[in-house]
């Protein structure tokens, strides 16, 4: 826990010692991580962990939930508001007692999704081969797995041309279909969340006794697709592009990709253009490439692989890449390739959001 020598407290202010089970400890890394001071009253988001375990998204970082009876009754997507408290065990979050299942305002569902961790692990977890296609076929629903079938690719019969199209129908569907709404025009039909969404209505009207579980994971896979594409618009409100979606196959494991460029500054050069692939195969196992494009012809690859076999072929096959990007008109400037993971990091794009999450200092 965080001792009192660690905080800045405020002169005179008693500090309230609360029954056992009554308040959310934290620890000293949580508290540091998230900026907390005592008296703040703060909002998070019920998100759902499996199972009847849940967890807290606040700022954009996860906190699990320890089985509490003040906890009893919250739901995931519930939004609700605490209030940091210092005792002498330390520093924790009490809930407000004015915290309801009523439907949470717009500004904190936005404000939430804006500040999730980047990624889309739980649509990628729906797109592998067969998962969406079982929930599917429970619901007898012939036209949802027709407009699933319609979005797959087949990675055996995979063209540039195919691929092509594929990443453009994405890369639309990737800033939400609510400016199809808006402008009175049908939704486009290889959108995803809406199948998500139509999926999830007739999973709720099934007898299956696994709906509850499988309707939760629909949940957080539509989580993902509105935090991506909440983030997409504020990134090209700030002059930045951030675009991310799943390319689905029906004989292969999807493919996360990332658009991302961050915004020109007066009087520099225009700052790359990074294209971020994820995958997993058989073949080649846990691949990660970044691709950064400097004007029209500047390449510059780094490849992180967990096989050392994968890493060794694309060390003695880096001749033949560049030969194949000077065809197309590029030049590989450099192309390194790492055994391992692709590191975390510092995410590289920070959202502003303000007035998204509420602050008030005692």
């Amino acid at each position: 826990m965080i001792a009192p020598a660690d905080l800045t407290l405020l002169p005179g202010r008693a500090n309230p010692i609360y029954l056992e089970g009554r308040i959310l400890p934290l620890t000293v890394a949580q508290a540091r991580a998230l900026d907390l001071r005592d008296g703040q009253i703060v909002e998070a988001m019920v998100q759902s962990r499996g199972g009847d375990d849940l967890a807290l998204l606040m700022r954009g970082k996860q906190l699990d939930l320890p089985r509490l009876p003040l906890t009893a009754g919250w739901l995931p997507g519930q939004t609700v508001r605490l209030q940091v408290h210092m005792s002498p065990s330390g520093l924790g979050l009490h809930p407000m007692a004015d915290n309801s299942l009523a439907q949470a305002p717009f500004f904190s569902r936005v404000g939430n999704l804006l500040f999730r961790p980047p990624g889309l692990e739980q649509l990628g977890q729906l797109f592998k081969p067969g998962v969406l296609d079982a929930l599917l076929q429970t619901t007898g629903r012939g036209d949802l797995m027709a407009q699933w079938r319609g979005m797959q690719l087949n990675m055996a019969q995979l063209n540039p041309q195919a691929l092509a199209q594929a990443m453009s129908r994405a890369m639309v569907s990737a800033m939400g279909s609510e400016p199809w709404l808006n402008r009175g025009l049908p939704l486009p039909a290889d959108d995803p969340k809406q199948l998500l969404r139509k999926l999830m209505a007739a999973l709720s009207r099934s007898e299956d006794g696994d709906a509850p579980e499988s309707i939760g994971k629909l949940s957080q896979a539509v989580d993902d697709l509105e935090s991506s594409q909440v983030q997409a618009v504020q990134a090209q409100a700030q002059k930045e592009v951030l675009i991310s979606f799943v390319l689905p196959f029906v004989d292969a494991e999807p493919i996360e990709l990332q658009f991302r460029r961050a915004p020109q500054k007066e009087g520099q050069e225009r700052p790359p253009l990074v294209v971020n692939v994820h995958s997993r195969s058989e073949d080649l196992g846990e691949v990660w490439l970044k691709t950064q494009l400097q004007g029209l012809e500047r390449v510059e690859l780094t490849m992180w692989a967990l096989r050392e076999g994968v890493v060794e072929q694309a060390r003695q096959r880096s001749g033949e890449l560049g030969a194949q990007l000077a065809q197309a008109g590029l030049a590989m400037q450099s192309f390194q390739v790492i055994h391992g993971a692709r590191p975390l990091g510092n995410a590289d794009w920070v959202p502003s959001g303000r007035g998204l999450v509420i602050d008030i200092r005692a």
